[in-house]
């Protein structure tokens, strides 16, 4: 098993078909009436997934006919299972993965295809540790879908005076990625042509800050549990005043601003020739800076925040945001607004939270 090589820029087109490719799916093959969006946002984000980590998905999913419902089961199952794990002290309690048997079913139909093995080896199977795909999907799945969901819902439905705007900004990158007219750097950094002359990266920062994908980190330290709560951190007056609890990419215009302005600058250009030490000085102040004052939502080292990634994960939230205000906005309402919380409080963060939420197609 092994990841696939697609860190091109040319990529991104591909990325972008496919999200929207996946987000008409699962409108195809469900009500046409109401829409649970948690299930619709881990559809096409896991989806997308095992299509960028696993060489034969692609093929393997065309050749199941039940894929629909296998991607659906292992999103829930997923879920449930992390639910389970974290909510439970008692360490003979915790779900055995050995006894998920229609799991392992579903995720052989989703990464193998039938009838083929690689070297004499099956390349995924989820019962043999170093090829059990759950260990490339929990890192990009599992954390990535809770984020895209709490993004678009704060874009598009807690009645914030710049939603237009944002949903604008997000519609126009997706529009550039699938363009592939400029690199995706300069699509995800640029200021844009709304009133406001947002930005991408200020809309996924902002999603980052009050939903970070790490929200607690538990360590074991001279014989002593250390913990870290991350999302607490974020939420502080030292980096958001004065509305810490507030959606607001705007104010990522005024944190450490010279340097930021410093990284836009570069971000721009990193196709140039030698421009990626540049890229990678100015990401690497800035990211300094901005830890000082408590952001690191992938926590202190992650590979989803290295400057050789080009912030990687950051697009792909921005780019999935982006595909489901082109699908939705203005075409579907919250079917009961009393489950979102009042503006100024922020969403609730807890995996489980908005399962049941539905949009309602507008009449």
């Amino acid at each position: 098993m092994k990841m696939k090589d697609q860190k091109d820029d040319d990529n991104w087109v591909d990325l972008c078909q496919q999200a929207t490719m996946f987000f008409e799916e699962y409108q195809k093959n469900s009500s046409t009436h109401t829409i649970q969006i948690a299930e619709l946002t881990q559809y096409v984000v896991l989806k997308l997934s095992l299509c960028y980590l696993f060489d034969d998905a692609r093929e393997a999913l065309a050749a199941n006919q039940a894929q629909f419902d296998d991607i659906k089961y292992i999103g829930q199952r997923i879920n449930e299972l992390w639910v389970e794990s974290k909510g439970n002290d008692d360490i003979e309690r915790l779900p055995d993965w050995r006894d998920e048997e229609k799991l392992h079913a579903a995720l052989r139909r989703v990464t193998q295809i039938p009838n083929v093995r690689t070297r004499g080896n099956l390349s995924t199977e989820p019962l043999r540790g170093k090829n059990n795909p759950m260990n490339l999907l929990l890192p990009a799945y599992e954390t990535m879908w809770r984020v895209v969901l709490r993004c678009f819902l704060e874009v598009c439905y807690r009645n914030a005076p710049n939603s237009p705007d944002w949903i604008a900004i997000l519609k126009a990158y997706v529009g550039n990625l699938r363009s592939g007219e400029c690199t995706p750097n300069h699509a995800f950094h640029d200021s844009t042509t709304t009133s406001s002359g947002g930005r991408t990266a200020e809309i996924v920062k902002e999603a980052l800050r009050l939903y970070p994908p790490t929200r607690r980190v538990h360590r074991s330290f001279n014989g002593q549990r250390v913990a870290a709560n991350i999302e607490e951190c974020q939420r502080f007056n030292l980096l958001a005043d004065p509305d810490p609890l507030v959606f607001r990419p705007e104010r990522w215009r005024e944190i450490c601003f010279s340097k930021r302005q410093a990284f836009y600058d570069q971000a721009v250009r990193t196709e140039e020739e030698n421009a990626f030490v540049p890229y990678k000085k100015a990401k690497d102040d800035l990211k300094g800076a901005e830890e000082k004052l408590g952001y690191m939502p992938f926590a202190y080292f992650c590979a989803a925040d290295h400057a050789a990634t080009k912030e990687f994960a950051s697009k792909m939230i921005g780019m999935l945001v982006g595909v489901l205000c082109e699908g939705l906005n203005g075409k579907w309402e919250v079917e009961n607004t009393a489950s979102l919380p009042a503006s100024g409080t922020p969403l609730d963060s807890g995996r489980a939270a908005y399962e049941d939420l539905k949009l309602r197609r507008e009449t």
